[in-house]
Protein backbone atom coordinates (compact mmCIF):
# COMPACT_ATOMS: atom_id res chain seq x y z
CA UNK A 1 0.00 0.00 0.00
CA UNK A 2 2.80 2.38 0.87
CA UNK A 3 4.49 1.75 -2.49
CA UNK A 4 1.29 2.51 -4.40
CA UNK A 5 0.77 5.68 -2.38
CA UNK A 6 4.37 6.81 -2.94
CA UNK A 7 4.10 6.17 -6.67
CA UNK A 8 0.84 8.08 -6.86
CA UNK A 9 2.29 11.04 -4.98
CA UNK A 10 5.43 11.01 -7.11
CA UNK A 11 3.26 11.03 -10.23
CA UNK A 12 1.32 14.03 -8.90
CA UNK A 13 4.56 15.87 -8.21
CA UNK A 14 5.85 15.18 -11.72
CA UNK A 15 2.62 16.35 -13.31
CA UNK A 16 2.49 19.51 -11.19
CA UNK A 17 6.13 20.42 -11.76
CA UNK A 18 5.68 20.21 -15.52
CA UNK A 19 2.84 22.76 -15.34
CA UNK A 20 3.00 26.23 -16.87
CA UNK A 21 2.96 27.71 -13.36
CA UNK A 22 6.13 25.87 -12.34
CA UNK A 23 7.85 26.70 -15.61
CA UNK A 24 7.07 30.40 -15.12
CA UNK A 25 8.41 30.19 -11.58
CA UNK A 26 11.64 28.56 -12.76
CA UNK A 27 12.11 31.18 -15.49
CA UNK A 28 11.76 34.04 -13.00
CA UNK A 29 14.12 32.53 -10.45
CA UNK A 30 16.67 31.67 -13.11
CA UNK A 31 16.95 35.16 -14.60
CA UNK A 32 19.40 37.69 -13.16
CA UNK A 33 20.51 41.18 -14.06
CA UNK A 34 23.84 39.84 -15.24
CA UNK A 35 22.02 37.78 -17.91
CA UNK A 36 20.27 40.83 -19.39
CA UNK A 37 21.81 42.22 -22.59
CA UNK A 38 22.63 45.92 -22.31
CA UNK A 39 19.87 46.90 -24.74
CA UNK A 40 17.30 44.92 -22.74
CA UNK A 41 18.28 46.60 -19.47
CA UNK A 42 18.05 50.00 -21.19
CA UNK A 43 14.64 49.14 -22.62
CA UNK A 44 13.45 48.28 -19.11
CA UNK A 45 14.54 51.76 -18.00
CA UNK A 46 12.64 53.28 -20.93
CA UNK A 47 9.51 51.39 -19.88
CA UNK A 48 9.92 52.66 -16.34
CA UNK A 49 10.44 56.29 -17.35
CA UNK A 50 7.44 56.24 -19.67
CA UNK A 51 5.18 54.70 -17.03
CA UNK A 52 6.25 57.19 -14.37
CA UNK A 53 5.54 60.08 -16.71
CA UNK A 54 2.06 58.74 -17.45
CA UNK A 55 1.35 58.37 -13.72
CA UNK A 56 2.46 61.92 -12.98
CA UNK A 57 0.51 63.30 -15.92
CA UNK A 58 -2.68 61.64 -14.63
CA UNK A 59 -2.63 63.44 -11.28
CA UNK A 60 -5.67 65.52 -12.31
CA UNK A 61 -7.77 62.39 -12.93
CA UNK A 62 -11.10 62.52 -11.04
CA UNK A 63 -10.66 58.94 -9.85
CA UNK A 64 -7.28 59.62 -8.25
CA UNK A 65 -8.62 61.50 -5.24
CA UNK A 66 -11.32 58.86 -4.78
CA UNK A 67 -8.73 56.12 -4.70
CA UNK A 68 -6.52 57.98 -2.26
CA UNK A 69 -9.51 58.62 0.02
CA UNK A 70 -10.25 54.89 0.06
CA UNK A 71 -6.62 54.05 0.83
CA UNK A 72 -6.58 56.52 3.73
CA UNK A 73 -9.76 54.97 5.08
CA UNK A 74 -8.27 51.47 4.86
CA UNK A 75 -5.03 52.49 6.55
CA UNK A 76 -2.24 49.92 6.67
CA UNK A 77 1.49 49.64 7.11
CA UNK A 78 3.39 52.50 5.48
CA UNK A 79 5.66 50.56 3.13
CA UNK A 80 5.14 52.11 -0.33
CA UNK A 81 4.56 55.53 -1.91
CA UNK A 82 1.67 56.89 -3.96
CA UNK A 83 3.12 58.82 -6.89
CA UNK A 84 2.48 62.55 -6.70
CA UNK A 85 0.78 62.94 -3.34
CA UNK A 86 3.48 61.01 -1.48
CA UNK A 87 0.85 59.16 0.56
CA UNK A 88 2.48 56.23 2.36
CA UNK A 89 0.45 53.06 2.52
CA UNK A 90 0.73 49.29 2.09
CA UNK A 91 2.36 47.91 -1.05
CA UNK A 92 -0.98 46.44 -2.13
CA UNK A 93 -2.84 49.74 -1.70
CA UNK A 94 -0.12 51.76 -3.42
CA UNK A 95 -0.34 49.33 -6.32
CA UNK A 96 -4.04 50.11 -6.75
CA UNK A 97 -3.62 53.89 -6.83
CA UNK A 98 -0.48 53.96 -8.96
CA UNK A 99 -1.85 51.41 -11.45
CA UNK A 100 -4.88 53.63 -11.91
CA UNK A 101 -2.60 56.60 -12.59
CA UNK A 102 -0.37 54.80 -15.11
CA UNK A 103 -3.41 53.62 -17.10
CA UNK A 104 -5.67 56.69 -16.96
CA UNK A 105 -4.35 58.66 -19.94
CA UNK A 106 -3.96 55.65 -22.26
CA UNK A 107 -0.55 57.17 -22.98
CA UNK A 108 1.35 54.19 -21.58
CA UNK A 109 3.30 51.66 -23.61
CA UNK A 110 1.97 48.67 -25.52
CA UNK A 111 3.86 45.38 -25.26
CA UNK A 112 4.40 42.42 -22.98
CA UNK A 113 1.02 41.01 -23.98
CA UNK A 114 -0.88 44.29 -23.61
CA UNK A 115 -0.37 47.54 -21.75
CA UNK A 116 2.24 45.88 -19.56
CA UNK A 117 3.45 49.12 -17.98
CA UNK A 118 0.39 48.58 -15.76
CA UNK A 119 2.58 46.01 -13.99
CA UNK A 120 5.23 48.54 -12.98
CA UNK A 121 3.38 50.09 -9.98
CA UNK A 122 3.20 46.70 -8.26
CA UNK A 123 6.89 46.01 -8.95
CA UNK A 124 7.83 49.42 -7.54
CA UNK A 125 5.64 48.92 -4.47
CA UNK A 126 7.14 45.53 -3.63
CA UNK A 127 10.65 46.79 -4.39
CA UNK A 128 10.04 49.61 -1.91
CA UNK A 129 8.68 47.19 0.65
CA UNK A 130 11.65 44.87 0.27
CA UNK A 131 14.20 47.72 -0.15
CA UNK A 132 15.31 46.06 -3.37
CA UNK A 133 18.37 47.01 -5.38
CA UNK A 134 17.78 48.70 -8.73
CA UNK A 135 19.26 45.68 -10.54
CA UNK A 136 16.70 43.37 -8.97
CA UNK A 137 13.91 45.78 -9.83
CA UNK A 138 14.96 45.96 -13.48
CA UNK A 139 15.21 42.18 -13.69
CA UNK A 140 11.68 41.76 -12.34
CA UNK A 141 10.41 44.42 -14.73
CA UNK A 142 11.86 42.46 -17.66
CA UNK A 143 10.31 39.25 -16.31
CA UNK A 144 6.85 40.84 -16.28
CA UNK A 145 7.15 41.80 -19.95
CA UNK A 146 8.63 38.48 -21.03
CA UNK A 147 6.08 36.32 -19.24
CA UNK A 148 3.20 38.58 -20.26
CA UNK A 149 4.23 38.28 -23.90
CA UNK A 150 4.82 34.53 -23.64
CA UNK A 151 1.36 33.98 -22.19
CA UNK A 152 -0.32 36.14 -24.83
CA UNK A 153 1.74 34.46 -27.56
CA UNK A 154 0.01 31.22 -26.68
CA UNK A 155 -3.40 32.65 -27.63
CA UNK A 156 -4.56 31.49 -31.06
CA UNK A 157 -6.16 34.78 -32.01
CA UNK A 158 -5.92 34.07 -35.71
CA UNK A 159 -8.67 31.51 -35.21
CA UNK A 160 -11.04 34.21 -34.01
CA UNK A 161 -11.35 32.66 -30.58
CA UNK A 162 -9.21 32.42 -27.49
CA UNK A 163 -10.36 35.42 -25.49
CA UNK A 164 -14.17 35.28 -25.39
CA UNK A 165 -15.41 38.12 -23.21
CA UNK A 166 -12.30 38.53 -21.05
CA UNK A 167 -9.48 41.05 -21.04
CA UNK A 168 -5.89 40.20 -21.93
CA UNK A 169 -5.00 41.37 -18.40
CA UNK A 170 -5.76 37.82 -17.27
CA UNK A 171 -2.09 37.28 -18.13
CA UNK A 172 -1.14 39.16 -14.96
CA UNK A 173 -2.32 36.23 -12.89
CA UNK A 174 0.54 34.20 -14.37
CA UNK A 175 3.15 36.90 -14.96
CA UNK A 176 2.92 38.89 -11.72
CA UNK A 177 3.42 36.24 -9.00
CA UNK A 178 6.81 35.24 -10.52
CA UNK A 179 7.69 38.91 -11.05
CA UNK A 180 6.89 39.89 -7.47
CA UNK A 181 7.71 36.56 -5.83
CA UNK A 182 11.30 36.87 -6.97
CA UNK A 183 11.63 40.22 -5.16
CA UNK A 184 9.93 38.74 -2.09
CA UNK A 185 12.39 35.81 -2.09
CA UNK A 186 9.75 33.14 -2.63
CA UNK A 187 10.91 29.71 -3.78
CA UNK A 188 9.73 27.78 -6.82
CA UNK A 189 6.92 25.96 -5.02
CA UNK A 190 5.62 29.14 -3.44
CA UNK A 191 5.59 31.06 -6.72
CA UNK A 192 3.78 28.24 -8.54
CA UNK A 193 1.14 28.13 -5.82
CA UNK A 194 0.81 31.93 -5.88
CA UNK A 195 0.09 31.67 -9.60
CA UNK A 196 -2.63 29.12 -8.91
CA UNK A 197 -4.19 31.31 -6.22
CA UNK A 198 -4.05 34.46 -8.34
CA UNK A 199 -5.20 33.16 -11.73
CA UNK A 200 -8.15 31.28 -10.29
CA UNK A 201 -9.54 34.49 -8.76
CA UNK A 202 -8.44 37.27 -11.15
CA UNK A 203 -10.41 37.27 -14.40
CA UNK A 204 -11.21 40.83 -15.63
CA UNK A 205 -14.25 40.92 -17.90
CA UNK A 206 -14.23 42.36 -21.40
CA UNK A 207 -17.03 44.79 -20.51
CA UNK A 208 -14.29 47.01 -19.06
CA UNK A 209 -13.23 47.95 -22.60
CA UNK A 210 -15.98 46.79 -24.93
CA UNK A 211 -16.87 48.21 -28.35
CA UNK A 212 -20.46 49.13 -27.58
CA UNK A 213 -20.06 50.14 -23.93
CA UNK A 214 -19.16 53.51 -22.46
CA UNK A 215 -15.82 53.21 -20.72
CA UNK A 216 -15.72 53.91 -16.99
CA UNK A 217 -13.08 54.62 -14.36
CA UNK A 218 -12.84 50.87 -13.78
CA UNK A 219 -11.17 50.45 -17.18
CA UNK A 220 -8.04 51.89 -15.58
CA UNK A 221 -7.95 49.01 -13.10
CA UNK A 222 -8.04 46.13 -15.56
CA UNK A 223 -4.54 45.10 -14.62
CA UNK A 224 -4.25 46.90 -11.29
CA UNK A 225 -6.62 44.60 -9.43
CA UNK A 226 -4.88 41.54 -10.87
CA UNK A 227 -1.52 42.90 -9.65
CA UNK A 228 -3.10 43.62 -6.25
CA UNK A 229 -4.31 40.02 -6.10
CA UNK A 230 -0.83 38.83 -7.09
CA UNK A 231 0.64 40.57 -4.03
CA UNK A 232 -1.91 38.93 -1.73
CA UNK A 233 -1.31 35.58 -3.43
CA UNK A 234 2.44 35.82 -2.90
CA UNK A 235 1.97 36.72 0.76
CA UNK A 236 -0.34 33.74 1.23
CA UNK A 237 1.94 31.34 -0.65
CA UNK A 238 4.91 32.42 1.44
CA UNK A 239 2.95 31.20 4.48
CA UNK A 240 2.43 27.81 2.83
CA UNK A 241 -1.04 28.48 1.40
CA UNK A 242 -1.64 26.40 -1.74
CA UNK A 243 -3.33 27.00 -5.06
CA UNK A 244 -4.16 24.91 -8.15
CA UNK A 245 -0.77 24.88 -9.87
CA UNK A 246 -2.33 23.35 -13.00
CA UNK A 247 -4.52 26.42 -13.30
CA UNK A 248 -3.74 26.71 -17.02
CA UNK A 249 -3.90 23.14 -18.32
CA UNK A 250 -5.90 21.42 -15.58
CA UNK A 251 -9.56 20.43 -15.68
CA UNK A 252 -11.67 23.61 -15.87
CA UNK A 253 -8.47 25.67 -15.91
CA UNK A 254 -7.83 28.65 -18.18
CA UNK A 255 -7.36 26.60 -21.32
CA UNK A 256 -10.63 24.74 -20.98
CA UNK A 257 -12.93 27.12 -19.10
CA UNK A 258 -11.94 30.52 -20.45
CA UNK A 259 -10.06 30.03 -23.72
CA UNK A 260 -12.10 27.04 -24.89
CA UNK A 261 -9.04 25.01 -25.81
CA UNK A 262 -7.56 27.81 -27.94
CA UNK A 263 -4.27 27.89 -26.05
CA UNK A 264 -0.91 26.80 -27.36
CA UNK A 265 0.75 25.77 -24.12
CA UNK A 266 4.01 24.97 -25.86
CA UNK A 267 4.16 28.52 -27.18
CA UNK A 268 3.39 29.88 -23.71
CA UNK A 269 6.59 28.37 -22.31
CA UNK A 270 8.85 29.37 -25.19
CA UNK A 271 11.14 31.88 -23.48
CA UNK A 272 13.44 32.54 -26.43
CA UNK A 273 14.13 36.12 -27.54
CA UNK A 274 13.46 39.36 -25.68
CA UNK A 275 9.85 40.45 -26.14
CA UNK A 276 10.43 43.69 -24.24
CA UNK A 277 12.33 44.99 -27.26
CA UNK A 278 9.05 45.04 -29.22
CA UNK A 279 7.36 47.52 -26.86
CA UNK A 280 5.67 50.50 -28.49
CA UNK A 281 5.89 53.86 -26.70
CA UNK A 282 2.95 56.01 -27.70
CA UNK A 283 3.63 59.35 -29.38
CA UNK A 284 0.05 60.52 -28.81
CA UNK A 285 -2.32 60.30 -25.88
CA UNK A 286 -4.84 57.93 -27.45
CA UNK A 287 -5.81 54.32 -27.96
CA UNK A 288 -3.25 52.66 -30.22
CA UNK A 289 -5.91 51.92 -32.83
CA UNK A 290 -6.56 55.60 -33.58
CA UNK A 291 -3.03 56.98 -33.34
CA UNK A 292 -2.61 56.53 -37.10
CA UNK A 293 -5.69 58.61 -37.90
CA UNK A 294 -4.75 61.41 -35.50
CA UNK A 295 -1.21 61.45 -36.94
CA UNK A 296 -2.63 61.78 -40.45
CA UNK A 297 -5.14 64.47 -39.46
CA UNK A 298 -2.49 66.53 -37.68
CA UNK A 299 -0.28 66.35 -40.77
CA UNK A 300 -3.11 67.55 -43.02
CA UNK A 301 -4.13 70.57 -40.93
CA UNK A 302 -0.61 71.67 -40.01
CA UNK A 303 1.06 71.20 -43.39
CA UNK A 304 -1.79 72.97 -45.21
CA UNK A 305 -2.66 75.47 -42.46
CA UNK A 306 -6.32 74.39 -42.45
CA UNK A 307 -8.54 76.12 -39.90
CA UNK A 308 -11.81 74.87 -38.46
CA UNK A 309 -13.82 77.46 -40.40
CA UNK A 310 -12.34 76.15 -43.68
CA UNK A 311 -13.65 72.62 -43.29
CA UNK A 312 -16.65 71.16 -45.09
CA UNK A 313 -16.19 67.51 -44.13
CA UNK A 314 -13.68 65.04 -42.68
CA UNK A 315 -13.29 61.39 -43.66
CA UNK A 316 -11.29 58.96 -41.55
CA UNK A 317 -10.37 55.54 -42.98
CA UNK A 318 -9.40 52.70 -40.61
CA UNK A 319 -9.13 48.91 -40.48
CA UNK A 320 -12.30 46.98 -39.62
CA UNK A 321 -11.54 46.32 -35.94
CA UNK A 322 -10.50 49.89 -35.24
CA UNK A 323 -13.69 51.25 -36.80
CA UNK A 324 -15.89 49.05 -34.62
CA UNK A 325 -13.89 49.63 -31.45
CA UNK A 326 -13.63 53.44 -31.70
CA UNK A 327 -16.83 54.69 -33.33
CA UNK A 328 -19.87 53.21 -31.60
CA UNK A 329 -22.55 55.39 -30.02
CA UNK A 330 -20.87 54.98 -26.63
CA UNK A 331 -17.68 56.54 -28.05
CA UNK A 332 -18.85 59.13 -30.61
CA UNK A 333 -19.73 61.88 -28.14
CA UNK A 334 -17.58 61.04 -25.11
CA UNK A 335 -18.32 62.49 -21.69
CA UNK A 336 -15.31 61.15 -19.82
CA UNK A 337 -11.60 60.74 -20.50
CA UNK A 338 -11.84 56.94 -20.57
CA UNK A 339 -14.13 57.08 -23.61
CA UNK A 340 -12.53 60.17 -25.18
CA UNK A 341 -9.14 58.54 -25.69
CA UNK A 342 -10.93 55.66 -27.44
CA UNK A 343 -13.03 57.86 -29.72
CA UNK A 344 -11.87 58.27 -33.33
CA UNK A 345 -14.37 61.13 -33.66
CA UNK A 346 -13.28 63.07 -30.60
CA UNK A 347 -9.54 62.54 -31.09
CA UNK A 348 -9.57 63.76 -34.68
CA UNK A 349 -11.87 66.69 -33.88
CA UNK A 350 -9.54 67.80 -31.10
CA UNK A 351 -6.53 67.36 -33.39
CA UNK A 352 -8.12 69.73 -35.91
CA UNK A 353 -9.15 72.35 -33.35
CA UNK A 354 -6.05 72.27 -31.11
CA UNK A 355 -3.44 70.95 -33.59
CA UNK A 356 -2.28 68.49 -30.98
CA UNK A 357 -3.66 65.60 -28.91
CA UNK A 358 -2.13 65.41 -25.49
CA UNK A 359 -2.99 64.74 -21.85
CA UNK A 360 -4.32 68.27 -21.28
CA UNK A 361 -7.23 67.74 -23.69
CA UNK A 362 -9.40 65.52 -21.50
CA UNK A 363 -10.92 68.26 -19.37
CA UNK A 364 -14.73 68.14 -19.19
CA UNK A 365 -15.08 71.46 -21.04
CA UNK A 366 -13.86 69.88 -24.27
CA UNK A 367 -16.66 67.30 -24.24
CA UNK A 368 -19.24 70.08 -24.70
CA UNK A 369 -17.12 72.40 -26.87
CA UNK A 370 -19.35 73.57 -29.80
CA UNK A 371 -16.43 73.47 -32.26
CA UNK A 372 -15.52 69.91 -31.28
CA UNK A 373 -19.14 68.78 -31.54
CA UNK A 374 -19.58 70.44 -34.94
CA UNK A 375 -16.44 68.77 -36.26
CA UNK A 376 -17.70 65.40 -35.02
CA UNK A 377 -20.93 65.96 -36.92
CA UNK A 378 -18.97 66.79 -40.09
CA UNK A 379 -16.90 63.63 -39.75
CA UNK A 380 -17.32 60.10 -41.04
CA UNK A 381 -15.22 57.12 -39.94
CA UNK A 382 -15.24 54.28 -42.42
CA UNK A 383 -13.63 50.91 -43.08
CA UNK A 384 -10.82 50.91 -45.63
CA UNK A 385 -10.69 47.39 -47.11
CA UNK A 386 -7.02 47.90 -47.97
CA UNK A 387 -6.07 48.35 -44.30
CA UNK A 388 -5.81 45.10 -42.28
CA UNK A 389 -8.43 44.86 -39.52
CA UNK A 390 -6.10 45.36 -36.53
CA UNK A 391 -3.49 47.54 -38.27
CA UNK A 392 -2.93 51.04 -36.87
CA UNK A 393 -2.48 52.51 -40.36
CA UNK A 394 -5.08 55.15 -41.25
CA UNK A 395 -6.06 57.75 -43.82
CA UNK A 396 -7.43 61.25 -43.18
CA UNK A 397 -9.23 63.17 -45.94
CA UNK A 398 -10.32 66.78 -45.35
CA UNK A 399 -12.47 68.67 -47.85
CA UNK A 400 -12.68 72.46 -47.49
CA UNK A 401 -15.65 74.67 -48.19
CA UNK A 402 -13.97 76.02 -51.33
CA UNK A 403 -13.72 72.51 -52.79
CA UNK A 404 -10.09 71.66 -52.06
CA UNK A 405 -9.32 68.12 -50.96
CA UNK A 406 -6.36 67.15 -48.76
CA UNK A 407 -5.36 63.59 -47.97
CA UNK A 408 -2.73 61.94 -45.78
CA UNK A 409 -1.98 58.26 -45.21
CA UNK A 410 -0.17 57.25 -42.01
CA UNK A 411 1.22 53.77 -42.49
CA UNK A 412 3.57 53.37 -39.53
CA UNK A 413 3.22 56.45 -37.30
CA UNK A 414 6.38 57.59 -35.54
CA UNK A 415 6.85 55.64 -32.32
CA UNK A 416 5.53 52.40 -33.82
CA UNK A 417 7.07 49.65 -35.89
CA UNK A 418 10.79 50.11 -36.48
CA UNK A 419 10.65 53.83 -35.72
CA UNK A 420 10.49 53.93 -31.89
CA UNK A 421 10.62 57.05 -29.76
CA UNK A 422 14.19 57.93 -28.80
CA UNK A 423 15.40 58.31 -25.22
CA UNK A 424 15.31 62.08 -25.74
CA UNK A 425 11.71 61.93 -26.98
CA UNK A 426 10.70 59.88 -23.94
CA UNK A 427 12.30 62.50 -21.72
CA UNK A 428 10.41 65.24 -23.56
CA UNK A 429 7.14 63.31 -23.18
CA UNK A 430 7.84 62.90 -19.45
CA UNK A 431 8.73 66.57 -18.99
CA UNK A 432 5.62 67.75 -20.82
CA UNK A 433 3.47 65.96 -18.23
CA UNK A 434 5.62 66.50 -15.14
CA UNK A 435 6.51 70.19 -15.47
CA UNK A 436 3.06 71.16 -14.16
CA UNK A 437 3.84 69.52 -10.84
CA UNK A 438 7.59 69.69 -10.28
CA UNK A 439 10.62 71.78 -11.21
CA UNK A 440 13.22 70.98 -13.84
CA UNK A 441 15.79 70.07 -11.19
CA UNK A 442 13.55 67.39 -9.73
CA UNK A 443 12.78 66.08 -13.22
CA UNK A 444 16.51 65.86 -13.95
CA UNK A 445 17.08 63.91 -10.73
CA UNK A 446 14.40 61.44 -11.80
CA UNK A 447 16.07 61.04 -15.19
CA UNK A 448 19.45 60.45 -13.55
CA UNK A 449 18.00 57.88 -11.17
CA UNK A 450 16.17 55.97 -13.91
CA UNK A 451 19.05 55.91 -16.42
CA UNK A 452 21.43 54.76 -13.67
CA UNK A 453 19.02 52.49 -11.82
CA UNK A 454 21.46 49.58 -11.77
CA UNK A 455 23.51 51.63 -9.31
CA UNK A 456 20.60 52.43 -6.96
CA UNK A 457 20.99 50.37 -3.79
CA UNK A 458 17.43 50.92 -2.49
CA UNK A 459 14.41 51.69 -4.70
CA UNK A 460 13.16 54.11 -2.07
CA UNK A 461 15.81 56.48 -3.44
CA UNK A 462 13.76 56.72 -6.64
CA UNK A 463 10.28 56.81 -5.14
CA UNK A 464 11.17 59.77 -2.92
CA UNK A 465 11.74 61.77 -6.10
CA UNK A 466 8.22 61.02 -7.34
CA UNK A 467 6.51 63.15 -4.70
CA UNK A 468 5.42 66.64 -5.74
CA UNK A 469 7.22 69.46 -3.87
CA UNK A 470 3.92 70.91 -2.60
CA UNK A 471 3.27 67.62 -0.79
Amino acid sequence: MTLKRDLAWKHLDLVNRSSVAYQYARYALGLSYELLPEEVANQAKRCLLDALGCAIGAHFAPGRSMYEAMVKELGGVEEATVIGSGLRTSAANATLVNSFLVRFLDYNDFGGGGHNSDSIPAIIAIAEREKSHGRDFLTSLVISYELGASFSGGMRREEGIGMPGFMSDIRGGLSMPPTLGRLMRLNEDQIANAIGICVSHSLPLGVLDADREENSMSKNMRFGFVAYDAILSCLLARQGFTGPVRVVEGQNGLSQAIYQGAMNVEQMVDFTGWHIMDVIFKPLCASLGIIGSVTATLAVVIENDIKYDDIEKVQIKLGLHNVYHHTTAAKKYPRNAESADHSAYYANAIAIKERKFGPDLFEARYFTDPVVLDLIDRMSVEVDPDIPSWDIAAKSIITTKDGRRFEKYADKPHGTGKDPLTDEELEYKFTEMAVKYMGKQQIKKIFDAVWNLEKVADMNQLTRLLVFPSR
